[in-house]
């Protein structure tokens, strides 16, 4: 954490030599490196294939930065901690160096000139905080916020002298240290849960194609990746794909929001009364369903209830509305029956046609 408060942000531009020796205890190849075992970073990220300098996602900076902690380096602003992921300076600017791939071990102050400054609510796992200024020279890697609230960020450091790597939160607030997101980044590549999902669902080859935006929170507290063709939902602790049909009825119902989470992939629905074939998708609190004549509905509530007991499509049809008032309650219309709702008595019955 603490460096000789020497060089400050206006001076960065002009003493490249200066930088340069900062850097003289910087990376070099794993393999001259003593390696010792790793240990099992928490869960599977991402594959480990960036470059130095190159671009890297953001589950593979998560694993590196994982490593030291699960190592528990010592901090040092001496000599280099080497495993599989090359040598560096044991200090914070050398760990963050480690976790982003650099090419060599940069410091607080030159950290500025291979990043950028990004608000606060878009910090994402992998980025930066960041400050060299009223006597605090450190950075950490930001995780995750510990609080709705977003005021106590969850992160991986170097802190000081006497401690190892380790992942803690900051419960005073960020403290003046500015958010930076490392110029390299691939924040469109996917990681974690989301990873596993699209790979196994065929990656850039899958119904849902190349990503088009990076990972980031959900309204309900999961985790959500939109790719061209539709998105890869997580939470707690499984990742599900909607796209399609289904999809636009989930987004223009509000989501997870009003719905919850997908509980399943999409899936093949049974044959209607008239042959009708479609696709259905549970979520945590409605089904939607789906067929080439009807479109995609959604069913939720008492009116599952009844849908469900009544046989689902197989013996009523495919929903060809969604749930819509009606004197004294609400009714559903499906191809071959209507399913009311009386909200005196809090009951349901089915109007077969």
């Amino acid at each position: 954490m603490r460096t000789t408060p020497i060089l400050r942000r206006a001076a960065r531009a002009v003493v490249p030599a200066l930088a340069a020796a900062a850097l003289a205890l910087g990376a070099v190849p794993a393999a001259n490196a003593a390696v010792p075992s790793p240990a099992p970073a928490p869960a599977v990220s991402a594959a480990l294939d960036s470059d130095a300098d190159g671009p890297i996602g953001r589950g593979e900076v998560m694993d590196r930065a994982w490593s030291w902690i699960a190592e528990q380096v010592p901090y040092s602003q001496q000599g280099c901690h080497g495993n599989q992921f090359g040598c560096y300076r044991p200090d914070c600017s050398g760990f963050v160096s480690m976790a982003w791939h650099l090419g060599s071990s940069l410091t607080t102050w030159t950290l500025w000139n291979v990043t950028a400054d990004i608000p606060a609510d878009d910090l994402q796992p992998g980025d930066a905080l960041l400050k060299d200024s009223g006597g605090t020279d450190h950075v950490a890697l930001f995780v995750r916020w510990a609080d709705p609230g977003h005021t106590q960020p969850v992160v991986r450091e170097e802190y000081d002298f006497g401690h190892v790597a380790e992942e803690r939160t900051w419960g005073d607030g960020l403290r003046g240290f500015t958010p930076r997101r490392y110029n390299r980044l691939d924040d469109l590549m996917p990681y974690g849960s989301i990873r596993v999902k699209y790979d196994a669902m065929g990656g850039l080859n899958s119904v849902l194609g190349a990503p088009i935006r990076g990972e980031r929170d959900s309204a309900a507290g999961g985790r959500f990746q939109q790719f061209k063709n539709g998105i890869i939902l997580w939470h707690p602790d499984a990742a599900f794909a909607v796209y399609g049909d289904i999809l636009t009825r989930f987004w223009a119902t509000d989501a997870e929001r009003a719905w919850g989470f997908p509980t399943m992939d999409e899936a093949d629905g049974a044959a209607a009364p008239d042959g009708t074939r479609g696709r259905y998708q549970f979520f945590e609190r409605a089904v939607i369903l789906w067929s080439a004549p009807t479109g995609s509905h959604v069913v939720h509530g008492a009116i599952y209830d009844a849908f469900h007991a009544a046989g689902h499509e197989k013996a009523i049809g495919y929903p060809v509305s969604d749930e819509s008032d009606e004197p004294g309650g609400r009714v559903q219309r499906f191809q071959n029956a209507a399913i009311h709702w009386n909200a005196a008595t809090n009951t349901t019955s089915v109007t077969r046609s």
